[in-house]
C-alpha cells in the first residue's frame, strides 16, 4: 500500500517510541542536515589572526637586533611602511578579488592561465609548503628557546636530568651511530621535539580545523599575551619616558656607527646614509610582516551578512578588511615600541649569541634581567621577577604553539586540494591524507637536523613568507592589468605603479634571504620538482576520469532548448572540428558515409578547446539554430573527449539514448595519446568511448560511439 502523501506546508510527527513507526505511517528517512560552515565575527577572527601576528613578538625584537644592532628601531619603522604602503594595499585588493577564501593562489590561477600559469601556481604552492613547514618549526625552535632559558630551579634541574639521561642511552648506541648524531642531543633540541610531538597529537586529537572551541582558545590566549606584553612594553616605554637620556645616548650611538658591540664604527653623516644603511637590512627583518596570507585563507571563517551574494559578499570583504587594518595598526605599534624598549634598555651582550635574551629580549625584562643602566629590570615594574617571567614564557609557549597550528590547519587543507584539483596528486592519496603525513614527518625531520638553531629555521621561513608576499603582488598586478585591458586602457596606463613596486620590493628582499640561506628555496625547487613528477604520472593516470562538474549555460533559451533536447529522442549526435563548416554538406556526407535515414534527426555538437592544463572542468554550453539546424556550441573545455561524453550522457538521462557519429582519424596513435594527456584532444572517438563506458550509469542509458 503506497504511503499517504503529505501536504507540503505540514510535517510528519516523529515515531512514539525510537525504531517504531507511528500506526499507519511508514517511516520516512531523511538525508542528514549538512551543518552549516562555522562563522564567527571579525574580532574573533582578528584573535585567530593575532595567534601569527602576535607570535611575532617573541623572537623579533632580538632578530631585529641580531640584524641591525642599534639600528633596529630605525629598520623598523621602514617594515612598518612597508606594511602599510605595500602589503596591506596589496591584501585588501585580494580579499576584493578572492573573498572565498583562496587568497592569492586562487586570483593567480585565475588571471594567468595555460600550463605556464600552472607552473606558477606549483611554485607559489611549494613556497606554501615551505612556509607550513618552518612556521611550526621556527616557532617550535622559539618557544623552545624560552622553555630553555627559564631560570626555574626546579625546571632547570629537570633538564639537567632528561639531558644527562639522554647522553647515557647515547653512549650504549653503536659508535658510528654515536658519531653520526654527535651534537644532535640537547636540551633545546629535546624540547623542540618534545613541543613538536604535543602540539601534533593535542591538534590530531582536539582541533578539527577552525571550530568555536578553537576560536575561543585562539582569543583567549592571544588577549593574555597581548595583556602581559603590554604590560612589558608599557614599562619598558614608561621608563624610557623618565629617563631621556637613554634615548640621547642610543641615539648618539646611531650616529657615531656604534651599531653593534665589537664592530668597527662607521659614523653615518647624514640622513641618506643613514638610510642606506637601514635599506639593505629589510629584508632580514621581514617577518614582522608574517600573517596576511592567513588573514586571506581564513576569510571563510568571517561572517557577513544575511543579504551577502554568495560568489561576492560584501560585508565579508569590508569586514575582512577592517580586520586586515587593525591588525597592521596594532603589529606595527607593538613591533616599534618592543623593538625601541629592547634595543635602549638590553646590554647589547646579552642579545648577542651566547646571551641571556637572545631570542626572548622581553621575556628577558619580564624575568628581572640586568638593564644596559645597570639596574635590574624590576626597575621597571616591581612585579618583574621569576613568578611574572614564568606566566610570560607559558603565555609565549601557547601562543607560538597555536600560532603553528593554525597555520598548519589553514595551509594543510589548502595545498592537498589544490593539487589534486590541478590532476597534480592521486584520490587515494588525498583520501589517505599522505601529503599531510609527508609534511608532518617532515616538519619532525626539519627540527631533528636543525634542533633548536633558530637561525637556520628563520632563513626558510623568511624565504617562504617574501615569496608568498612577492606572488600576492603579482597575482594583483596582472590582475589589474586585465581589467584595465578590458576597459580599453592604454598599455602604460594599464600597469598599476603601487603592485608593481610592492612587487619588486618583495622579489628582491626574497631574492637577498635566499641568496645568502638558500634553504628555503631549495626545500621549494625540491617540492616542485617532486610535484612535477608526480603530476605526469597522476594526470596520465587519471585521464580517464570524468573530471566533470556541470554545464553553466550562455543564457537562458540556451539552458531552456538543453532541457526540451534531454527530455526528447534524440536519434544521432555529430561532433564537428572546430573551423567553418556548410552544416548542409556536413548533414549529406554524415548521413551518406554512416547510412543514417533521412528521418532519423542529426544534432551538431562543437566542442573547443579551452584551457587543457585544468583538470575539472566546467564548460560554458550555448544551443543556436544555424541553416534550420541544431548546433550546441561548448566552450571552456579543458579536454574535448571528456565534454563531449559529459553532453552525451546529459542528454540520454531522460529522453532518447543517441548514438555519437564520429569519422575515422589517420592521427598516430601514440601521438593521439600524449596530445590527449597534454592539450585535452587526440583520439577522441577512443576516449569518448572509454569514458562512457566507464560512466556510473545503467548500462541501457550508455549512449553509443559509432565511427565510420
Amino acid at each position: 500500500m503506497p504511503a499517504p502523501e503529505s501536504p507540503s506546508d505540514t510535517s510528519v510527527e516523529p515515531p512514539s517510541r525510537p525504531g517504531e513507526p507511528k500506526h499507519g505511517t511508514p517511516p520516512q528517512l531523511s538525508p542528514p542536515a549538512t551543518p552549516p560552515p562555522f562563522r564567527a565575527a571579525w574580532p574573533w577572527v582578528l584573535c585567530v589572526i593575532g595567534l601569527d601576528y602576535l607570535s611575532t613578538l617573541a623572537y623579533q625584537p632580538s632578530v631585529a637586533f641580531g640584524a641591525a644592532g642599534r639600528l633596529a628601531p630605525l629598520v623598523t619603522v621602514l617594515i612598518a611602511l612597508v606594511t602599510f604602503f605595500f602589503a596591506l594595499p596589496v591584501y585588501c585588493y585580494i580579499a576584493g578579488r578572492s573573498p572565498l577564501g583562496g587568497g592569492s593562489a586562487a586570483l593567480l590561477e585565475r588571471v594567468v592561465p595555460g600550463w605556464f600559469g600552472k607552473l606558477l601556481l606549483l611554485v607559489l604552492l611549494a613556497f606554501g609548503a615551505v612556509d607550513l613547514m618552518f612556521t611550526r618549526t621556527f616557532s617550535t625552535a622559539s618557544a623552545a628557546e624560552h622553555l630553555t632559558h627559564n631560570p626555574h630551579p626546579q625546571w632547570q634541574q629537570a633538564l639537567d636530568d632528561a639531558t644527562r639521561q639522554g647522553d647515557q642511552l647515547r653512549d650504549r648506541l653503536p659508535e658510528a651511530t654515536k658519531r653520526r648524531t654527535e651534537g644532535v642531543w640537547n636540551r633545546a633540541t629535546a624540547v623542540s621535539l618534545v613541543l613538536l610531538v604535543v602540539s601534533t597529537v593535542a591538534g590530531l586529537i582536539f582541533f578539527k580545523g577552525y571550530t568555536r572551541n578553537f576560536v575561543r582558545l585562539a582569543a583567549l590566549t592571544v588577549l593574555v599575551y597581548l595583556a602581559l606584553t603590554l604590560v612589558v612594553v608599557g614599562s619598558g616605554v614608561a621608563y624610557l619616558i623618565e629617563r631621556p637620556q637613554l634615548l640621547e645616548e642610543w641615539w648618539r650611538d646611531v650616529w657615531a656607527g656604534n651599531w653593534k658591540p665589537d664592530t668597527v664604527a662607521r659614523p653615518a653623516g647624514s640622513w641618506g646614509a643613514l638610510l642606506g644603511l637601514c635599506v639593505p637590512l629589510v629584508p632580514a627583518l621581514c617577518l614582522g610582516l608574517s600573517g596576511f596570507e592567513l588573514t586571506l585563507m581564513a576569510m571563510p571563517l568571517v561572517r557577513g551578512e544575511p543579504t551577502d551574494d554568495p560568489n561576492r559578499p560584501r560585508a565579508v570583504i569590508r569586514n575582512t578588511r577592517v580586520l586586515l587594518t587593525l591588525a597592521a595598526g596594532s603589529m606595527s605599534a607593538y613591533l616599534l615600541t618592543s623593538t625601541v624598549v629592547t634595543t635602549v634598555l638590553i646590554p647589547p651582550g646579552a642579545q648577542e649569541a651566547s646571551g641571556a635574551a637572545k631570542y626572548r629580549a622581553l621575556a628577558y625584562l619580564a624575568h628581572g634581567g640586568t638593564l644596559a643602566d645597570g639596574r635590574p629590570a624590576t626597575a621597571l615594574n616591581p612585579n618583574f621577577g621569576l613568578t611574572f617571567g614564568t606566566a610570560y614564557d607559558l603565555a609565549t609557549v601557547s601562543i607560538l604553539a597555536l600560532a603553528g597550528l593554525s597555520f598548519a590547519l589553514t595551509l594543510s587543507s589548502w595545498i592537498p586540494p589544490y593539487l589534486n584539483r590541478l590532476g597534480m596528486e592521486f584520490n587515494w592519496s588525498v583520501k589517505l591524507g599522505v601529503l599531510a603525513y609527508l609534511f608532518l614527518a617532515a616538519k619532525f625531520a626539519v627540527t631533528a637536523y636543525y634542533g633548536a638553531d633558530v637561525d637556520a629555521h628563520r632563513a626558510a621561513y623568511l624565504t617562504a613568507v617574501l615569496a608568498l608576499f612577492a606572488f600576492a603582488a603579482l597575482a594583483a598586478t596582472v590582475d589589474v592589468w586585465h581589467r584595465r585591458a578590458e576597459r580599453n586602457w592604454g598599455k602604460v596606463f594599464r600597469v598599476p605603479p603601487l603592485f608593481l613596486l610592492a612587487l619588486a620590493t618583495f622579489t628582491a628582499c626574497a631574492v637577498s634571504v635566499a641568496w645568502n640561506r638558500p634553504v628555503g628555496a631549495v626545500i621549494a625547487g625540491a617540492f616542485v620538482l617532486v610535484v612535477l613528477a608526480v603530476s605526469v604520472l597522476s594526470r596520465a593516470w587519471r585521464s580517464t576520469e570524468f573530471r566533470f562538474e556541470s554545464f553553466d549555460f550562455a543564457d537562458e533559451s540556451s539552458e531552456r532548448e538543453w532541457r526540451h533536447l534531454a527530455a526528447s529522442d534524440l536519434a544521432v549526435l555529430v561532433p564537428l572540428r572546430p573551423g567553418r563548416h556548410d552544416l548542409r554538406d556536413k548533414e549529406i556526407e554524415i548521413r551518406t558515409r554512416h547510412r543514417i535515414p533521412g528521418a532519423l534527426p542529426v544534432l551538431f555538437i562543437l566542442a573547443e578547446l579551452g584551457d587543457p592544463s585544468n583538470f575539472q572542468q566546467r564548460p560554458l554550453v550555448r544551443v543556436a539554430r544555424e541553416s534550420g539546424r541544431i548546433v550546441i556550441h561548448i566552450t571552456r573545455c579543458c579536454s574535448v573527449p571528456h565534454a563531449l561524453a559529459a553532453a552525451a550522457l546529459e542528454l540520454s538521462k531522460t529522453g532518447g539514448v543517441p548514438e555519437i557519429h564520429f569519422g575515422w582519424s589517420l592521427e598516430n596513435p601514440v601521438t593521439a595519446n600524449l596530445h590527449f594527456v597534454l592539450f585535452g584532444i587526440g583520439n577522441v572517438p577512443w576516449m569518448v568511448y572509454t569514458l562512457i563506458r566507464r560512466a556510473n550509469v545503467p548500462e541501457d542509458r550508455k549512449p553509443h560511439v559509432v565511427v565510420a
